[in-house]
């Protein structure tokens, strides 16, 4: 009963219970210690009286004297509690007494021992006295009455003070724990019965009450944001659930369905309202396909499944993957492809709480895989003809490229072999020592020419090698600066036709030996310089030579001229083959020089930019990687071995020389340069008349031409070797082919070497010796720096006159060719050593050394 009471009723109960216990306790207490204390508060009061009486009795009882103990006893007439008072002699005669009590009666000497002794409304004390005598003294209860009345009020007051300290311990605890815990108690019901988390209590103070209140509100905090959270991740799940393109259906253990989200009704034509509290799969399954399945699953779990829920939960119970395609039959009837999904639904110990499915239509996937096989096949069909179509333009394109190689092998051998017999002879004619200077001159510039047009040639040739992929490069040492004064003499001599100056500025860091591409080298400089010179009308073209130092040493070369510019957006063209910018110009060429350009300069590891803008000139600056060369590797080149051969060792055999050629001058070429050298020499003008003189005269080395009227070079070669001794003949190519692939079909045939044309002496030379180790008698002058009499000094210098000096400094300043050269004969007319040594310094465009030691001379 009491448990039903609220906390106050329950605090009151308990207090005004404690309070009335205390209250019969203090009685009860109060009761025994008066009745336990009666006696000794008795003796207390009679005992003093009692102690007076025996000594002033004394005396008395011993003479018996009635009179003295009668006064004695008068004295305790002062006392008005005292009701009576005797003196029993030993023989039970009153000696003296006294009483208060109008009924006294006397009474027979008391037989008791001493002590007191309480009566219905008095107290007695009996002693003994002296000689035997004894006293008795009685006394009224009420001052004992008093003391006991006084004890009550002061117990009254104690209880009126513990009932005023219970009600204010009430108050106080209604206030400090009942009111907060009613409010803490109405807050959890409002929680209770509405949900409602907004609520807070008071929590004021620091007490158990208050952190309960606070605790409370800081639950209700943490449960608002717990449920803020759980609403959001409701709405979120809910709006995925709505929202999602898969049919999700959740079920109980055995089957009864509890969840059925909005993509399941789209895709089943059933409300969730129907569907939740069924089981599945009675209504979207066909039966015939689930029994089919059955029997497929008791196959492979080898146990018994029974063709219904089990079907769909025999892999997810025992935690394996349930995924495979169903036909669902919609609610109107029509049969739809879905791929299902079953997943377990388990709890912290691992029981299945149900099991969760999602559904996905399958009807535009299984379209689009119709469409797409229609199109893979459509697609294969297509492929087919296209691979048709395909292989007959690549037979074509190979047919063409085929026909343009023949073109071009046939262009290459038409146009190099009269060169053969322009650069041949002019070579040949450069060697007589009866020339004067100006017909040498005029041979050289007729050399230079027809190297110019060979240049022509190769330019298209080179684009040829480019656009298949053929381009390669022929590493070798050789003298960069031989390369740069014949390119700047070539040019220069353009360059004066058109009225335009020439100047190169060579710094003295820029080497004289390389290891690199000449040709390619050779043919970079010379399209810059031609481009340069033939695009300015006025001014000149300057061409800078120096070094830059990086990881490796490059070449720096910049071609600047002060021609008419080239504007930004056509810079983009610039190296595209066959553009010219300036459609209507009538300068010649083919519109591949730059682009050739650029294709050496990449292939070597270079860079090539451009700078210019419209009626500022144009500035074209190079960087090549190259490798430096010493002195012997340009002498053990062929160039460097082979220069001015002039016969052949004595005491060597004198070899015979077949030569094989349609063309008259070529033969006529080779064959003057075979007997030269004192060899006895051999003509055929096809390949069958050297076939026939092959085997009546028994040469030692034939030059086979490639192309050939009534027999090829390939086939005599090889009718050759077919031959008894026709293992032993060294048999050497000499094809006018740019391409290196038909240079391997030479060799590939049975030749034992191959040589191009147009020829070069130093490789016909080089040629003869590797195949029948010629020696040779040459008079041997290499351009090298280091032959060049440098023994220039300032004091040298210091002997011209100043006016001389002066303007050999500011022709050397002008970078000006001709002006120093006439500067120098100056000097050769005052000191012709002098002039010869500064000649040869100034052919490699040193410069910076003469203007060294004139400034030395100067005084500077």
């Amino acid at each position: 009963m009491p448990l039903q009471l609220n906390i106050h009723k329950r605090l009151s109960l308990v207090l005004w219970s404690a309070a009335l216990l205390a209250f019969v306790l203090a009685g009860a207490g109060l009761a025994l210690y008066q009745s336990l204390t009666l006696e000794h508060r008795a003796r207390q009061i009679l005992q003093p009286y009692a102690q007076l009486v025996s000594v002033g009795t004394d005396a008395a009882v011993a003479f018996e004297d009635p009179v003295r103990a009668q006064e004695v006893l008068d004295t305790l007439l002062a006392n008005p509690h005292i009701l009576k008072a005797e003196i029993f002699l030993e023989g039970g005669r009153v000696l003296a007494s006294f009483s208060r009590l109008s009924d006294h009666q006397p009474q027979p000497l008391p037989t008791e021992l001493d002590g007191i002794y309480l009566g219905r409304d008095q107290v007695e004390l009996l002693q003994s006295l002296s000689h035997g005598a004894r006293l008795r003294l009685s006394m009224g209860l009420d001052q004992l009455n008093q003391q006991t009345r006084q004890a009550l009020w002061l117990f009254g007051g104690g209880v009126l003070v513990l009932l005023v300290a219970t009600l204010a311990q009430l108050a106080v605890l209604r206030r400090t724990l009942v009111r907060p815990i009613a409010a803490l108690t109405e807050a959890t019901e409002r929680v209770r019965g509405g949900a409602n988390y907004l609520h807070r209590v008071p929590a004021a103070g620091d007490d158990e009450v208050a952190r309960l209140g606070r605790n409370f509100n800081a639950m209700m905090d943490a449960i608002r944001e717990r449920e803020t959270a759980l609403r959001r991740l409701n709405v979120f799940q809910r709006t995925i659930l709505d929202n999602v393109a898969y049919g999700i259906i959740s079920t109980t253990p055995d089957g009864i369905i509890t969840s059925f989200n909005p993509a399941a009704e789209r895709l089943l034509g059933y409300s969730a309202d129907e569907m939740i509290g069924r089981r599945t799969p009675a209504h979207w399954h066909d039966p015939d396909e689930v029994a089919r399945h059955a029997r497929r699953l008791s196959e492979v779990l080898s146990e018994p499944i029974a063709p219904g829920f089990e079907v769909f939960t025999a892999y997810p119970s025992r935690k394996l993957p349930e995924e495979r395609e169903w036909i669902f039959i919609r609610k109107d009837g029509t049969r739809v492809p879905v791929f299902l999904s079953v997943t377990a639904l388990r709890n912290e110990d691992d029981q299945i709480t149900g099991f969760v499915g999602l559904a996905y239509d399958l009807t535009e996937r299984k379209r689009a895989e119709e469409e797409l096989r229609r199109h893979k096949e459509q697609l294969e069909e297509t492929v087919q003809q296209r691979t048709t179509e395909l292989r007959l333009a690549r037979d074509a394109a190979e047919a063409a490229n085929k026909a343009k190689s023949v073109f071009l092998a046939n262009m290459s051998h038409e146009l190099r072999t009269p060169l053969n017999a322009i650069l041949g002879f002019s070579g040949m004619m450069r060697r007589d020592p009866q020339l004067s200077e100006s017909q040498a001159e005029n041979l050289n510039i007729i050399n230079r020419s027809g190297e110019h047009l060979l240049k022509l040639i190769n330019d298209v040739l080179e684009m040829a090698k480019i656009e298949a992929g053929r381009l390669q490069l022929e590493i070798a040492a050789f003298d960069l600066g031989a390369l740069v004064r014949d390119v700047s003499e070539m040019m220069q001599i353009r360059a004066q036709e058109k009225g335009l100056w020439l100047l190169v500025d060579q710094s003295s860091e820029f080497p004289s030996h390389i290891k690199s591409d000449e040709a390619r080298i050779r043919q970079i400089l010379i399209n810059l310089i031609n481009n340069a010179v033939k695009f300015t009308e006025q001014g000149g073209v300057t061409i800078r030579l120096g070094v830059k130092q990086n990881a490796r040493q490059q070449l720096l070369i910049e071609v600047e001229d002060t021609g008419p510019g080239i504007a930004p957006e056509s810079q983009a063209r610039l190296f595209e083959p066959f553009v010219q910018l300036n459609e209507d110009t009538t300068q010649p060429g083919t519109g591949l020089g730059l682009t050739i350009t650029r294709q050496f300069v990449k292939l070597m590891g270079g860079d090539i930019v451009v700078e210019s803008s419209p009626g500022k000139g144009s500035l074209f600056r190079v960087e090549l990687p190259v490798e430096l060369a010493a002195t012997t590797d340009i002498l053990d080149s062929p160039a460097g071995r082979y220069a001015d051969v002039v016969t052949l060792a004595p005491g060597q055999p004198r070899y015979r020389i077949l030569i094989v050629e349609d063309q008259r001058e070529n033969r006529l070429l080779l064959s003057r340069l075979m007997t030269d050298l004192g060899l006895e020499v051999g003509l055929a003008e096809n390949g069958l008349q050297g076939l026939e003189l092959f085997q009546g005269w028994q040469p030692d080395l034939i030059w086979m031409d490639r192309q050939m009227p009534v027999m090829d070079g390939l086939e005599a070669c090889k009718r050759i070797r077919r031959l008894a001794n026709g293992q032993t003949v060294k048999i050497i190519a000499v094809t006018a082919s740019a391409f290196k692939e038909q240079q391997r079909e030479l060799l590939d045939a049975g030749m034992d070497d191959v040589v191009r044309k147009p020829y070069r002496f130093d490789e016909i030379y080089d040629c003869l010796a590797r195949q029948l180790s010629l020696k040779y008698v040459r008079v041997s002058q290499p351009p090298t720096q280091e032959t060049v009499p440098v023994s220039l000094t300032a004091d040298m210098l210091a002997l011209l006159p100043a006016e001389l000096r002066e303007e050999l400094e500011r022709a050397l300043l002008s970078l000006n060719s001709e002006r120093i050269a006439t500067a120098i004969r100056r000097v050769g007319a005052i000191d012709a050593g002098l002039a010869t040594a500064m000649s040869r310094l100034a052919e490699y465009f040193d410069y910076p050394a003469i203007l060294k030691w004139l400034g030395a001379a100067n005084g500077g």
